[in-house]
């Protein structure tokens, strides 16, 4: 007898979602065609056995045409362009890896192709601004490109080679009922028809309405508006021709006496005409009162057509979305009009800019990264995207942004990676400083990008140079309560003639300075900000000294170590100098009424850099010679080198300070010379300030005539501690 067996029940069949098993394999979901009919020419075709090839529902050769006739439209768009790619763009996201693969993908296109991407997308938004509409034809072919093959169910698909833009006027495409793309064919009249798979083009596209294939073209609606306006100009140009040269009325007689006629039968009319007919063109008439001679004007009966063509050349600027200070028709705008005019098509743009980024991503960007050796389950992680960028166009609120988010990175609230992300950059690679909170992060240094930051190049030596001082020191404790202690009032316990001569009692030759704040001269009220910061040079110069005497005791006179400290110490001092000076500029330039937008800052920036680098590189040139020279370098005398090296460094701190006042004064009158320059006068002379008399300044004065350049080194301070500034003259002309 047979074995009797049960039936084994077959296993449950698992319900395909679309959505494959997490952890197994790519999460990445099918392609669900959309349930919702389209608006198509094929409608009423369903029995048909094919789909008909359709044209895009706008006739986009008219609208490219409309640049080639309509010169408002042509500047328009090209304004738009121009704004699209003014500050460029770039690739951008977490992992840098990524970014630069999608990078080197691109380059290896440019190769295959012949056409450099930038070139590439240049066009491509020349077609988005001109039709709203942007069509690639993707070449695949595994030997010409970096990515591999991958396959999508039963489908083997080669990866992209490279892309091609496809006039969008000889597009057509067959789409089912639902809208569904199911074949592109590039038509060219007196040539074959050019078939291309749905997965072998992108299409970009801006305002497409529902339903529709292609984007609406911004022409669209201003073709009519472009037609009338035409016609009026061409009436216009008819009226002008017409009446550009004035029609005679010659009168002959009067009601009492009318023009007569002769024996011979000829009329006195007659007689005229002829005579009018034989006058030259520069001739005459001279008349008795029975004739009369009027011009007749068509002013009175033309209306007025310039308000009609303002009206209809504004509905087109309207509908091209520009005004006409972007179309260069400024007029009576002020500046803040002008910036709240064009604040609409730097809006516009930017939404436009936004819209096809993202297509980007979604069509190109992503394709490229399954195409590489990258999982697939980790292509939605938002930390492995990767984004087309376009850099902030409107500076004003880019800087307004960049602030924002460096202001909520130093109160925690966000990564400093989220804040280079947010401000448009790609994270720092490599590790980064460590927090307060970690170990002492004194003589960590960060690598790769964050070694290359200010704190990196600069800040993190000078902490290092610093700490040579031990800060548990009775020294160092002195030094801190110096830099700490707020003098009081005189009468209190400590000193209150910190600033007051010591050469009373003949211990110094002059009045001592104080080395955290200058003596702010009274007549200078716009400067007290400044004078009341410490000064750079000085400053740095004090703390030099205490730093390298100290290194110099407890490890012997190094002179390639001394200079590499000097250099990083004057160069934060220079900066900072540099930085206190343009400030200056400013103050005096505003002295005189002038803005700072008025003036080229980045040339006066450049000019005041050059004469503090000069002077500061100066002193630290014969600060190096005069250590080399006063001193021994041997391990034995430590104490007698730094001894020597604090006498050097004494005996050059009086040119450190004079460098500090007199750059910030020579920088508060070049911005005054530049004022007064600005409101039209051409004579200054230093004016000295106070009671007592200066023989040097008093000499010294400036004739400018409109070619002349102020050079910067003939300008006050004319000797040390000058507080002179160029005023102008009673011969200085009027504004």
């Amino acid at each position: 007898m047979p074995k009797n067996t049960a039936a084994t029940p077959p296993e449950p069949k698992k319900k395909n979602t679309g959505f494959p098993v997490p952890d197994k394999k790519a999460i990445i979901p099918r392609h669900i065609p959309s349930p919702v009919k389209a608006y198509t020419s094929n409608i009423g075709r369903g029995r048909a056995p094919r789909l008909r090839w359709e044209v895009p529902e706008w006739d986009l050769a008219l609208c490219g045409r409309i640049i080639d006739t309509e010169s408002f439209v042509r500047r328009a768009f090209r304004n738009k362009k121009n704004l699209w790619l003014k500050e460029g763009y770039e690739f951008t996201g977490p992992n840098s890896e990524r970014v630069q693969y999608v990078r080197r993908r691109l380059q290896q296109m440019e190769f295959a192709t012949g056409t450099p991407f930038p070139v590439l997308l240049s066009r491509t938004i020349n077609s988005l601004v001109r039709l709203h509409n942007a069509f690639w034809v993707k070449a695949r072919k595994v030997d010409a490109s970096g990515g591999r093959v991958r396959r999508v169910g039963n489908k083997t698909i080669q990866p992209v080679a490279g892309y091609f833009l496809l006039p969008a006027e000889t597009v057509r495409f067959k789409r089912d009922e639902y809208g569904k793309i199911v074949k592109y064919a590039q038509e060219v009249y007196g040539k074959e028809i050019k078939e291309f798979k749905p997965e072998d083009v992108i299409h970009f596209c801006l305002d497409k309405r529902e339903g529709f294939a292609v984007g609406t073209p911004i022409t669209v609606p201003v073709q009519d508006d472009i037609r009338a306006l035409r016609r009026i100009e061409e009436n216009v140009e008819l009226l002008v021709y017409q009446h550009l040269f004035p029609l005679f009325h010659y009168q002959v007689g009067t009601p009492d006496q009318p023009a007569a006629t002769f024996p011979d039968g000829t009329t006195e009319v007659q007689v005229v005409q002829a005579e009018v007919a034989r006058m030259p063109s520069d001739g005459c008439w001279v008349t008795p009162e029975r004739h009369t001679v009027t011009a007749i004007s068509a002013e009175s009966g033309v209306p007025a057509v310039d308000k009609v063509l303002q009206y209809f050349k504004q509905r087109v600027f309207t509908g091209l979305g520009v005004s006409s200070v972007d179309m260069g028709e400024g007029g009576t705008a002020s500046r803040s009009a002008a910036q709240t005019m064009s604040r609409n098509l730097i809006d516009d743009t930017k939404a436009d800019q936004k819209e096809f980024g993202s297509q980007f991503l979604a069509f190109v960007i992503r394709e490229l990264l399954l195409e590489s050796t990258f999982s697939d389950r980790t292509l939605l992680d938002d930390e492995n995207q990767v984004y087309l960028k376009f850099k902030e166009i409107d500076f004003e609120s880019r800087m307004a942004k960049e602030n924002h988010y460096t202001d909520l990175y130093l109160k925690n609230a966000i990564t400093h990676d989220e804040m280079r992300i947010a401000m448009g950059y790609e994270p720092f690679e490599g590790d980064g400083w460590p927090t307060a909170n970690s170990k002492p992060k004194m003589f960590v240094s960060g690598d790769k990008d964050w070694s290359r930051t200010n704190y990196g190049l600069i800040e993190r030596d000078k902490v290092i140079l610093q700490s040579l001082d031990e800060p548990g020191t009775d020294v160092a404790k002195s030094e801190a309560k110096s830099r700490t202690t707020t003098n009081k009032s005189a009468g209190g316990n400590s000193v209150s003639n910190k600033n007051k001569p010591a050469n009373q009692t003949g211990s110094r030759p002059s009045a001592k300075i104080n080395k955290d704040s200058y003596v702010v001269p009274h007549f200078l009220p716009s400067l007290e900000r400044i004078y009341r910061q410490r000064p750079p040079l000085a400053s740095r110069f004090n703390d030099m000294k205490a730093d390298m005497v100290l290194m110099t005791r407890v490890e012997g006179l190094r002179m390639k170590k001394l200079k590499l400290n000097l250099d990083i110490a004057f160069t934060q001092a220079k900066d900072n100098l540099v930085s206190l000076c343009q400030q200056s500029y400013r103050a005096g330039l505003e002295d005189t009424g002038r803005f700072p937008y008025e003036v080229r800052l980045d040339k006066v920036n450049l000019k005041i850099q050059r004469h503090v680098e000069r002077y500061v590189y100066k002193l630290k040139d014969d600060l190096l010679e005069r250590i080399d020279k006063n001193t021994v370098k041997s391990p034995k005398l430590k104490n007698e080198d730094s001894l020597f090296m604090g006498f050097v460094f004494d005996s050059l701190s009086h040119r450190a300070e004079m460098i500090d006042d007199s750059e910030i004064m020579r920088a508060y009158n070049y911005g005054k010379a530049s004022g007064h320059r600005l409101n039209g006068f051409d004579m200054m002379a230093s004016t000295r300030h106070g009671d007592s008399d200066c023989a040097i300044c008093n000499r010294h004065s400036l004739k400018y005539t409109d070619a002349d350049v102020i050079i910067y080194e003939e300008l006050p301070p004319l000797h040390p501690h000058c507080k002179c500034t160029m005023e102008v003259t009673a011969q200085g002309g009027t504004q």
